[in-house]
């Protein structure tokens, strides 16, 4: 059997070459990994949140292993005796607050406390929002109108206002708290991911699955999720760092983790009285909470530039004397 030649003379006609066109290499996994992992500043933020997550999971024991009650008040040793909260020292490495507990320890059982809610509210409000911006968008029509009316609605919703009458109703817990901060989370989710199934939906191939009669269910296990998989992993580890500040603003409003247990957002409020003579009280809860949040964002952006290596700016190179000549 003869193929066409070059010149396109005569001979019978062979089968067509068939090309089996994949992803581009740098777009694995792998790649992107060894992409993040070139990034230093990537690393540090990957690894001090390592170490907190570590903490979270250890706290109860790390508490333990101290001896210092987190929720208990020690005035006999953690206040002085003119009833002064004891500062940072070689008994109690953090200093006390104003009861005389353990600033160190509080700080600990907060990061637990602190981190399941964040983790499980940006969980959440990442399936909620995936869920229903990947129906408006593939759906369209009636059902893409009034999905983005509910996205709208929720947006324009006053978080702070909401969140005291759901406090004041039915109480400060963790559970209220990680609802109230989800279903004010999910929204942007869902808006973000429409916009990027309605963009999806218009390609070839999903044109032409839907043409064969593949179902909703694969169109969306097989091309969509996969291709929003990324953006939506990013934008998850950048709301994180904001779910923490809003957990840390509704603690600081009282609206938080009902007290003796601990969240840095309430240390900070339990202890803005006593900033003039326990500075300590303050200023530690405050580093971890600024600590925890930069080192999301950081990630976020080095995620996104991994993902996305055409989008980060090009250094410019120096311009040697030869080239010069």
């Amino acid at each position: 059997m003869t193929k066409v030649d070059d010149s396109g003379r005569g001979g019978s006609v062979g089968p067509p070459r068939t090309e089996v066109i994949g992803r581009p290499k740098d777009s694995t996994s792998r790649a992107v990994l060894r992409r993040l992992l070139r990034d230093r500043t990537s690393v540090v933020a990957l690894s001090v949140i390592a170490v907190l997550a570590v903490v979270a999971v250890l706290a109860p024991v790390l508490v333990e292993l101290l001896g210092r009650s987190a929720l208990q008040p020690d005035r006999k040793n953690g206040l002085t005796p003119a009833g002064v909260p004891v500062g940072p020292g070689a008994e109690f490495w953090l200093g006390t607050d104003f009861v005389g507990r353990d600033i160190f320890s509080r700080i600990l059982l907060g990061t637990s406390n602190t981190f399941l809610i964040a983790i499980v509210s940006a969980l959440a409000a990442i399936v909620i929002g995936t869920a229903i911006g990947t129906i408006a968008g593939l759906y369209g029509g009636v059902v893409d109108v009034a999905l983005s009316a509910v996205i709208d609605f929720v947006v324009a919703l006053p978080f702070l206002v909401i969140a005291m009458a759901v406090v004041v109703i039915h109480g400060a817990s963790v559970g209220v708290l990680m609802l109230t901060i989800a279903f004010f989370s999910w929204s942007t989710v869902a808006r973000m991911v429409r916009s990027l199934v309605l963009t999806i939906r218009e390609l070839d191939y999903v044109k032409a699955a839907t043409t064969l009669g593949a179902s909703d269910w694969r169109i969306v296990t097989r091309h969509i999720l996969p291709n929003i998989a990324g953006p939506v992993l990013t934008y998850g580890s950048l709301l994180i760092p904001q779910i923490i500040v809003m957990e840390a603003s509704l603690s600081f409003l009282g609206l938080g983790v009902p007290p003796p247990a601990p969240t840095w957002g309430g240390m900070i409020a339990e202890n803005q009285g006593n900033y003039a003579i326990a500075w300590w009280s303050i200023l530690f809860p405050g580093v971890a909470l600024l600590l925890s949040t930069l080192s999301f964002n950081l990630l976020g952006d080095g995620l996104r530039d991994a993902m996305e290596p055409g989008s980060r700016p090009r250094r410019r190179h120096r311009t040697t004397r030869k080239e010069a000549r």
